[in-house]
């Protein structure tokens, strides 16, 4: 039996470990801080045990890049990408993840409808760049006062064929365990997963359901999809929403501007110019 592996935390010069976050099979995740910079960072770390892997390495850089070349209020920002070894430097963000929020207790609709403009945002943004997020899950949302921002760019890649059953247990979308067919749609999936679990607290099919994706037909889920639970309290049309953007088919599924028109009229009312302003010059 082999002995667990520790991590080292030799990170490039200029980056000054303070904690290990994460240790994944491909990663070592740590909160860090930035000589240069000054700050604190998050610093994501090849493993030594995985450096001659160019599939993994091209991940690793893959996304490096896009996280210090695409720019959105809504998504993490890049501070740097280091080839020797593959190293990712991003922004620390306050707030926690979406996952420990709703633990606590679910949205209500207006925060939940509030969420999913700003995810179909920063999803456009994306989309219109051609490429796809491909992990869309609650733990992949950061929330701070009331500003989401979307992180972990690791199995971003572009529309049509990916690798069969890349992505995370329970929220694969049925093209992603065929792995062919992906599209902005796919990131719907992902979007209407997010939606039903922040407002019932409950994955729609289950936190360990899965698509089975071995060579079988036809394609099967280990749990049957069936309408989402825990939404008896969410309006009849949102809850027809969610159910489309869960469609198995992904032709099925609504178009982001479909689901941010349905979205924008249930969030809460932003504050008057007027309500901001003038509390603002009394400070003066």
């Amino acid at each position: 039996m082999s002995r667990r592996r520790t991590p080292t935390g030799d990170l490039p010069p200029g980056y000054r470990p303070l904690s290990l976050l994460a240790d994944g099979r491909r990663l070592e995740t740590w909160d860090a801080w930035d000589e240069a910079r000054g700050t604190r960072c998050v610093v994501k770390l090849l493993r030594a045990d995985r450096r001659d892997d160019a599939r993994v390495r091209q991940a690793v850089l893959l996304e490096g890049h896009l996280a210090t070349t695409l720019a959105h209020p809504h998504l993490v920002r890049g501070y740097d990408v280091l080839d020797d070894p593959p190293t990712v430097v991003l922004e620390t963000l306050r707030g926690a993840t979406l996952a420990a929020l709703i633990d606590d207790e679910p949205l209500g609709l207006a925060d939940a409808a509030e969420l999913g403009c700003q995810l179909v945002s920063v999803l456009g943004y994306l989309h219109r760049h051609d490429w796809l997020h491909l992990d869309l899950k609650p733990d992949n949302v950061v929330v701070d006062h009331g500003k989401a921002v979307l992180i972990d760019l690791s199995l971003a890649g572009r529309p049509g064929a990916g690798r069969p059953g890349a992505g995370t247990r329970g929220y694969l979308a049925p093209e992603q365990a065929r792995g062919r067919g992906l599209s902005p749609a796919t990131d719907v999936w992902g979007l209407g997963m997010i939606l039903v679990e922040a407002l019932a607290r409950t994955a729609p099919y289950g936190d360990e359901a899965t698509w089975d994706s071995r060579r079988r037909w036809p394609l099967v889920h280990r749990r049957a999809p069936g309408a989402p639970v825990g939404l008896d309290e969410v309006p009849d049309e949102v809850r027809g929403l969610l159910r489309a953007c869960l469609s198995p088919d992904p032709a099925a599924r609504p178009l982001l501007p479909q689901v941010r028109d349905a979205l924008a009229p249930l969030r809460s009312p932003a504050p008057a110019v007027d309500d901001v302003v003038a509390p603002l010059a009394s400070r003066r």
